[in-house]
């Protein structure tokens, strides 16, 4: 007999074996259709495809009754291309943020209480900070996370602060109090820094990214060795980092005057 998880997974995978159907060539499938097609009961692949309909993931031509695409595809293609976008909108800041630096320099971007690095340019140095694309990290650790955490909408800082905060480091900050202080200096001026939250010999600086609505998009990040990259270093290097993070959110068509204000206040 299978188990509750073994279902749903089952279940899962069937789902997006539907998905995988609609193709250009072919976007519109009926019931009988996807179940010859993928080997399933009729009852099976209906009950699939009417879940996938309430949810918003298919919808029906309503002069066929053929199952097709749903706007909520819509949805996730728009915050899958903005991740894109962010990461070539903001490619001249992050090469310029790495040459003057000569650490490594990254782009994240926010996917709900988690951020994602989605672009980096890693230290030419043999000991540097090291990120892979595509790694998920927490938002209340390093500076990058804490930047996308302080200008997120306030149902994320709910959520984030609605679990126990995780200590990645001994400089992690678990204290939720201490957080949300955190966050609004961060607002105040502009760029978040971390000493050793995230890994434990590293100081990183980053800055928000803003998009053309003025929503913060992602986080531009530079991160490197304690012995190396040091409060002093820091300090010189953040000017840069605000108008590398104003020209990024330029090219993604932010016109308001955050960073004309913050770096005047510098």
């Amino acid at each position: 007999m299978a188990t509750g998880d073994n279902s749903s997974e089952k279940s899962l995978a069937r789902a997006v074996s539907i998905l995988d159907c609609f193709r250009p060539e072919q976007p519109e499938w009926g019931v009988s259709e996807i179940a010859r097609h993928l080997h399933l009961s009729r009852s099976t692949a209906g009950r699939l495809l009417q879940s996938l309909q309430a949810q918003g993931v298919l919808g029906q031509n309503t002069a066929t009754r053929r199952y097709i695409m749903g706007s909520k595809v819509l949805t996730w293609s728009s915050a899958y291309m903005s991740q894109l976008d962010v990461a070539r909108a903001a490619r001249a800041a992050l090469v310029e943020l790495h040459r003057v630096t000569c650490e490594t320099a990254s782009i994240y971007v926010r996917e709900g209480t988690e951020r994602i690095c989605v672009e980096r340019i890693e230290s030419p140095e043999s000991v540097r900070v090291v990120v892979r694309r595509g790694e998920r990290m927490p938002l209340h650790a390093g500076s990058a996370g804490k930047a996308l955490l302080a200008f997120a909408p306030e149902e994320i800082v709910r959520q984030v602060l609605s679990k126990p905060l995780e200590r990645m480091t001994s400089r992690t900050i678990v204290v939720r109090k201490q957080l949300l202080k955190e966050l609004e200096i961060i607002r105040n001026c502009g760029y978040a820094i971390s000493h050793g939250e995230r890994f434990e010999d590293a100081l990183g600086l980053g800055a928000p990214i803003f998009d053309s609505t003025g929503r913060v998009v992602a986080a531009l990040n530079v991160a490197g060795p304690i012995t190396r990259f040091t409060d002093d270093q820091a300090a010189r290097f953040t000017p840069i980092l605000l108008q590398l993070a104003a020209q990024a959110s330029q090219a993604m068509g932010y016109r308001g005057t955050y960073f004309q204000s913050i770096l005047r206040s510098e």
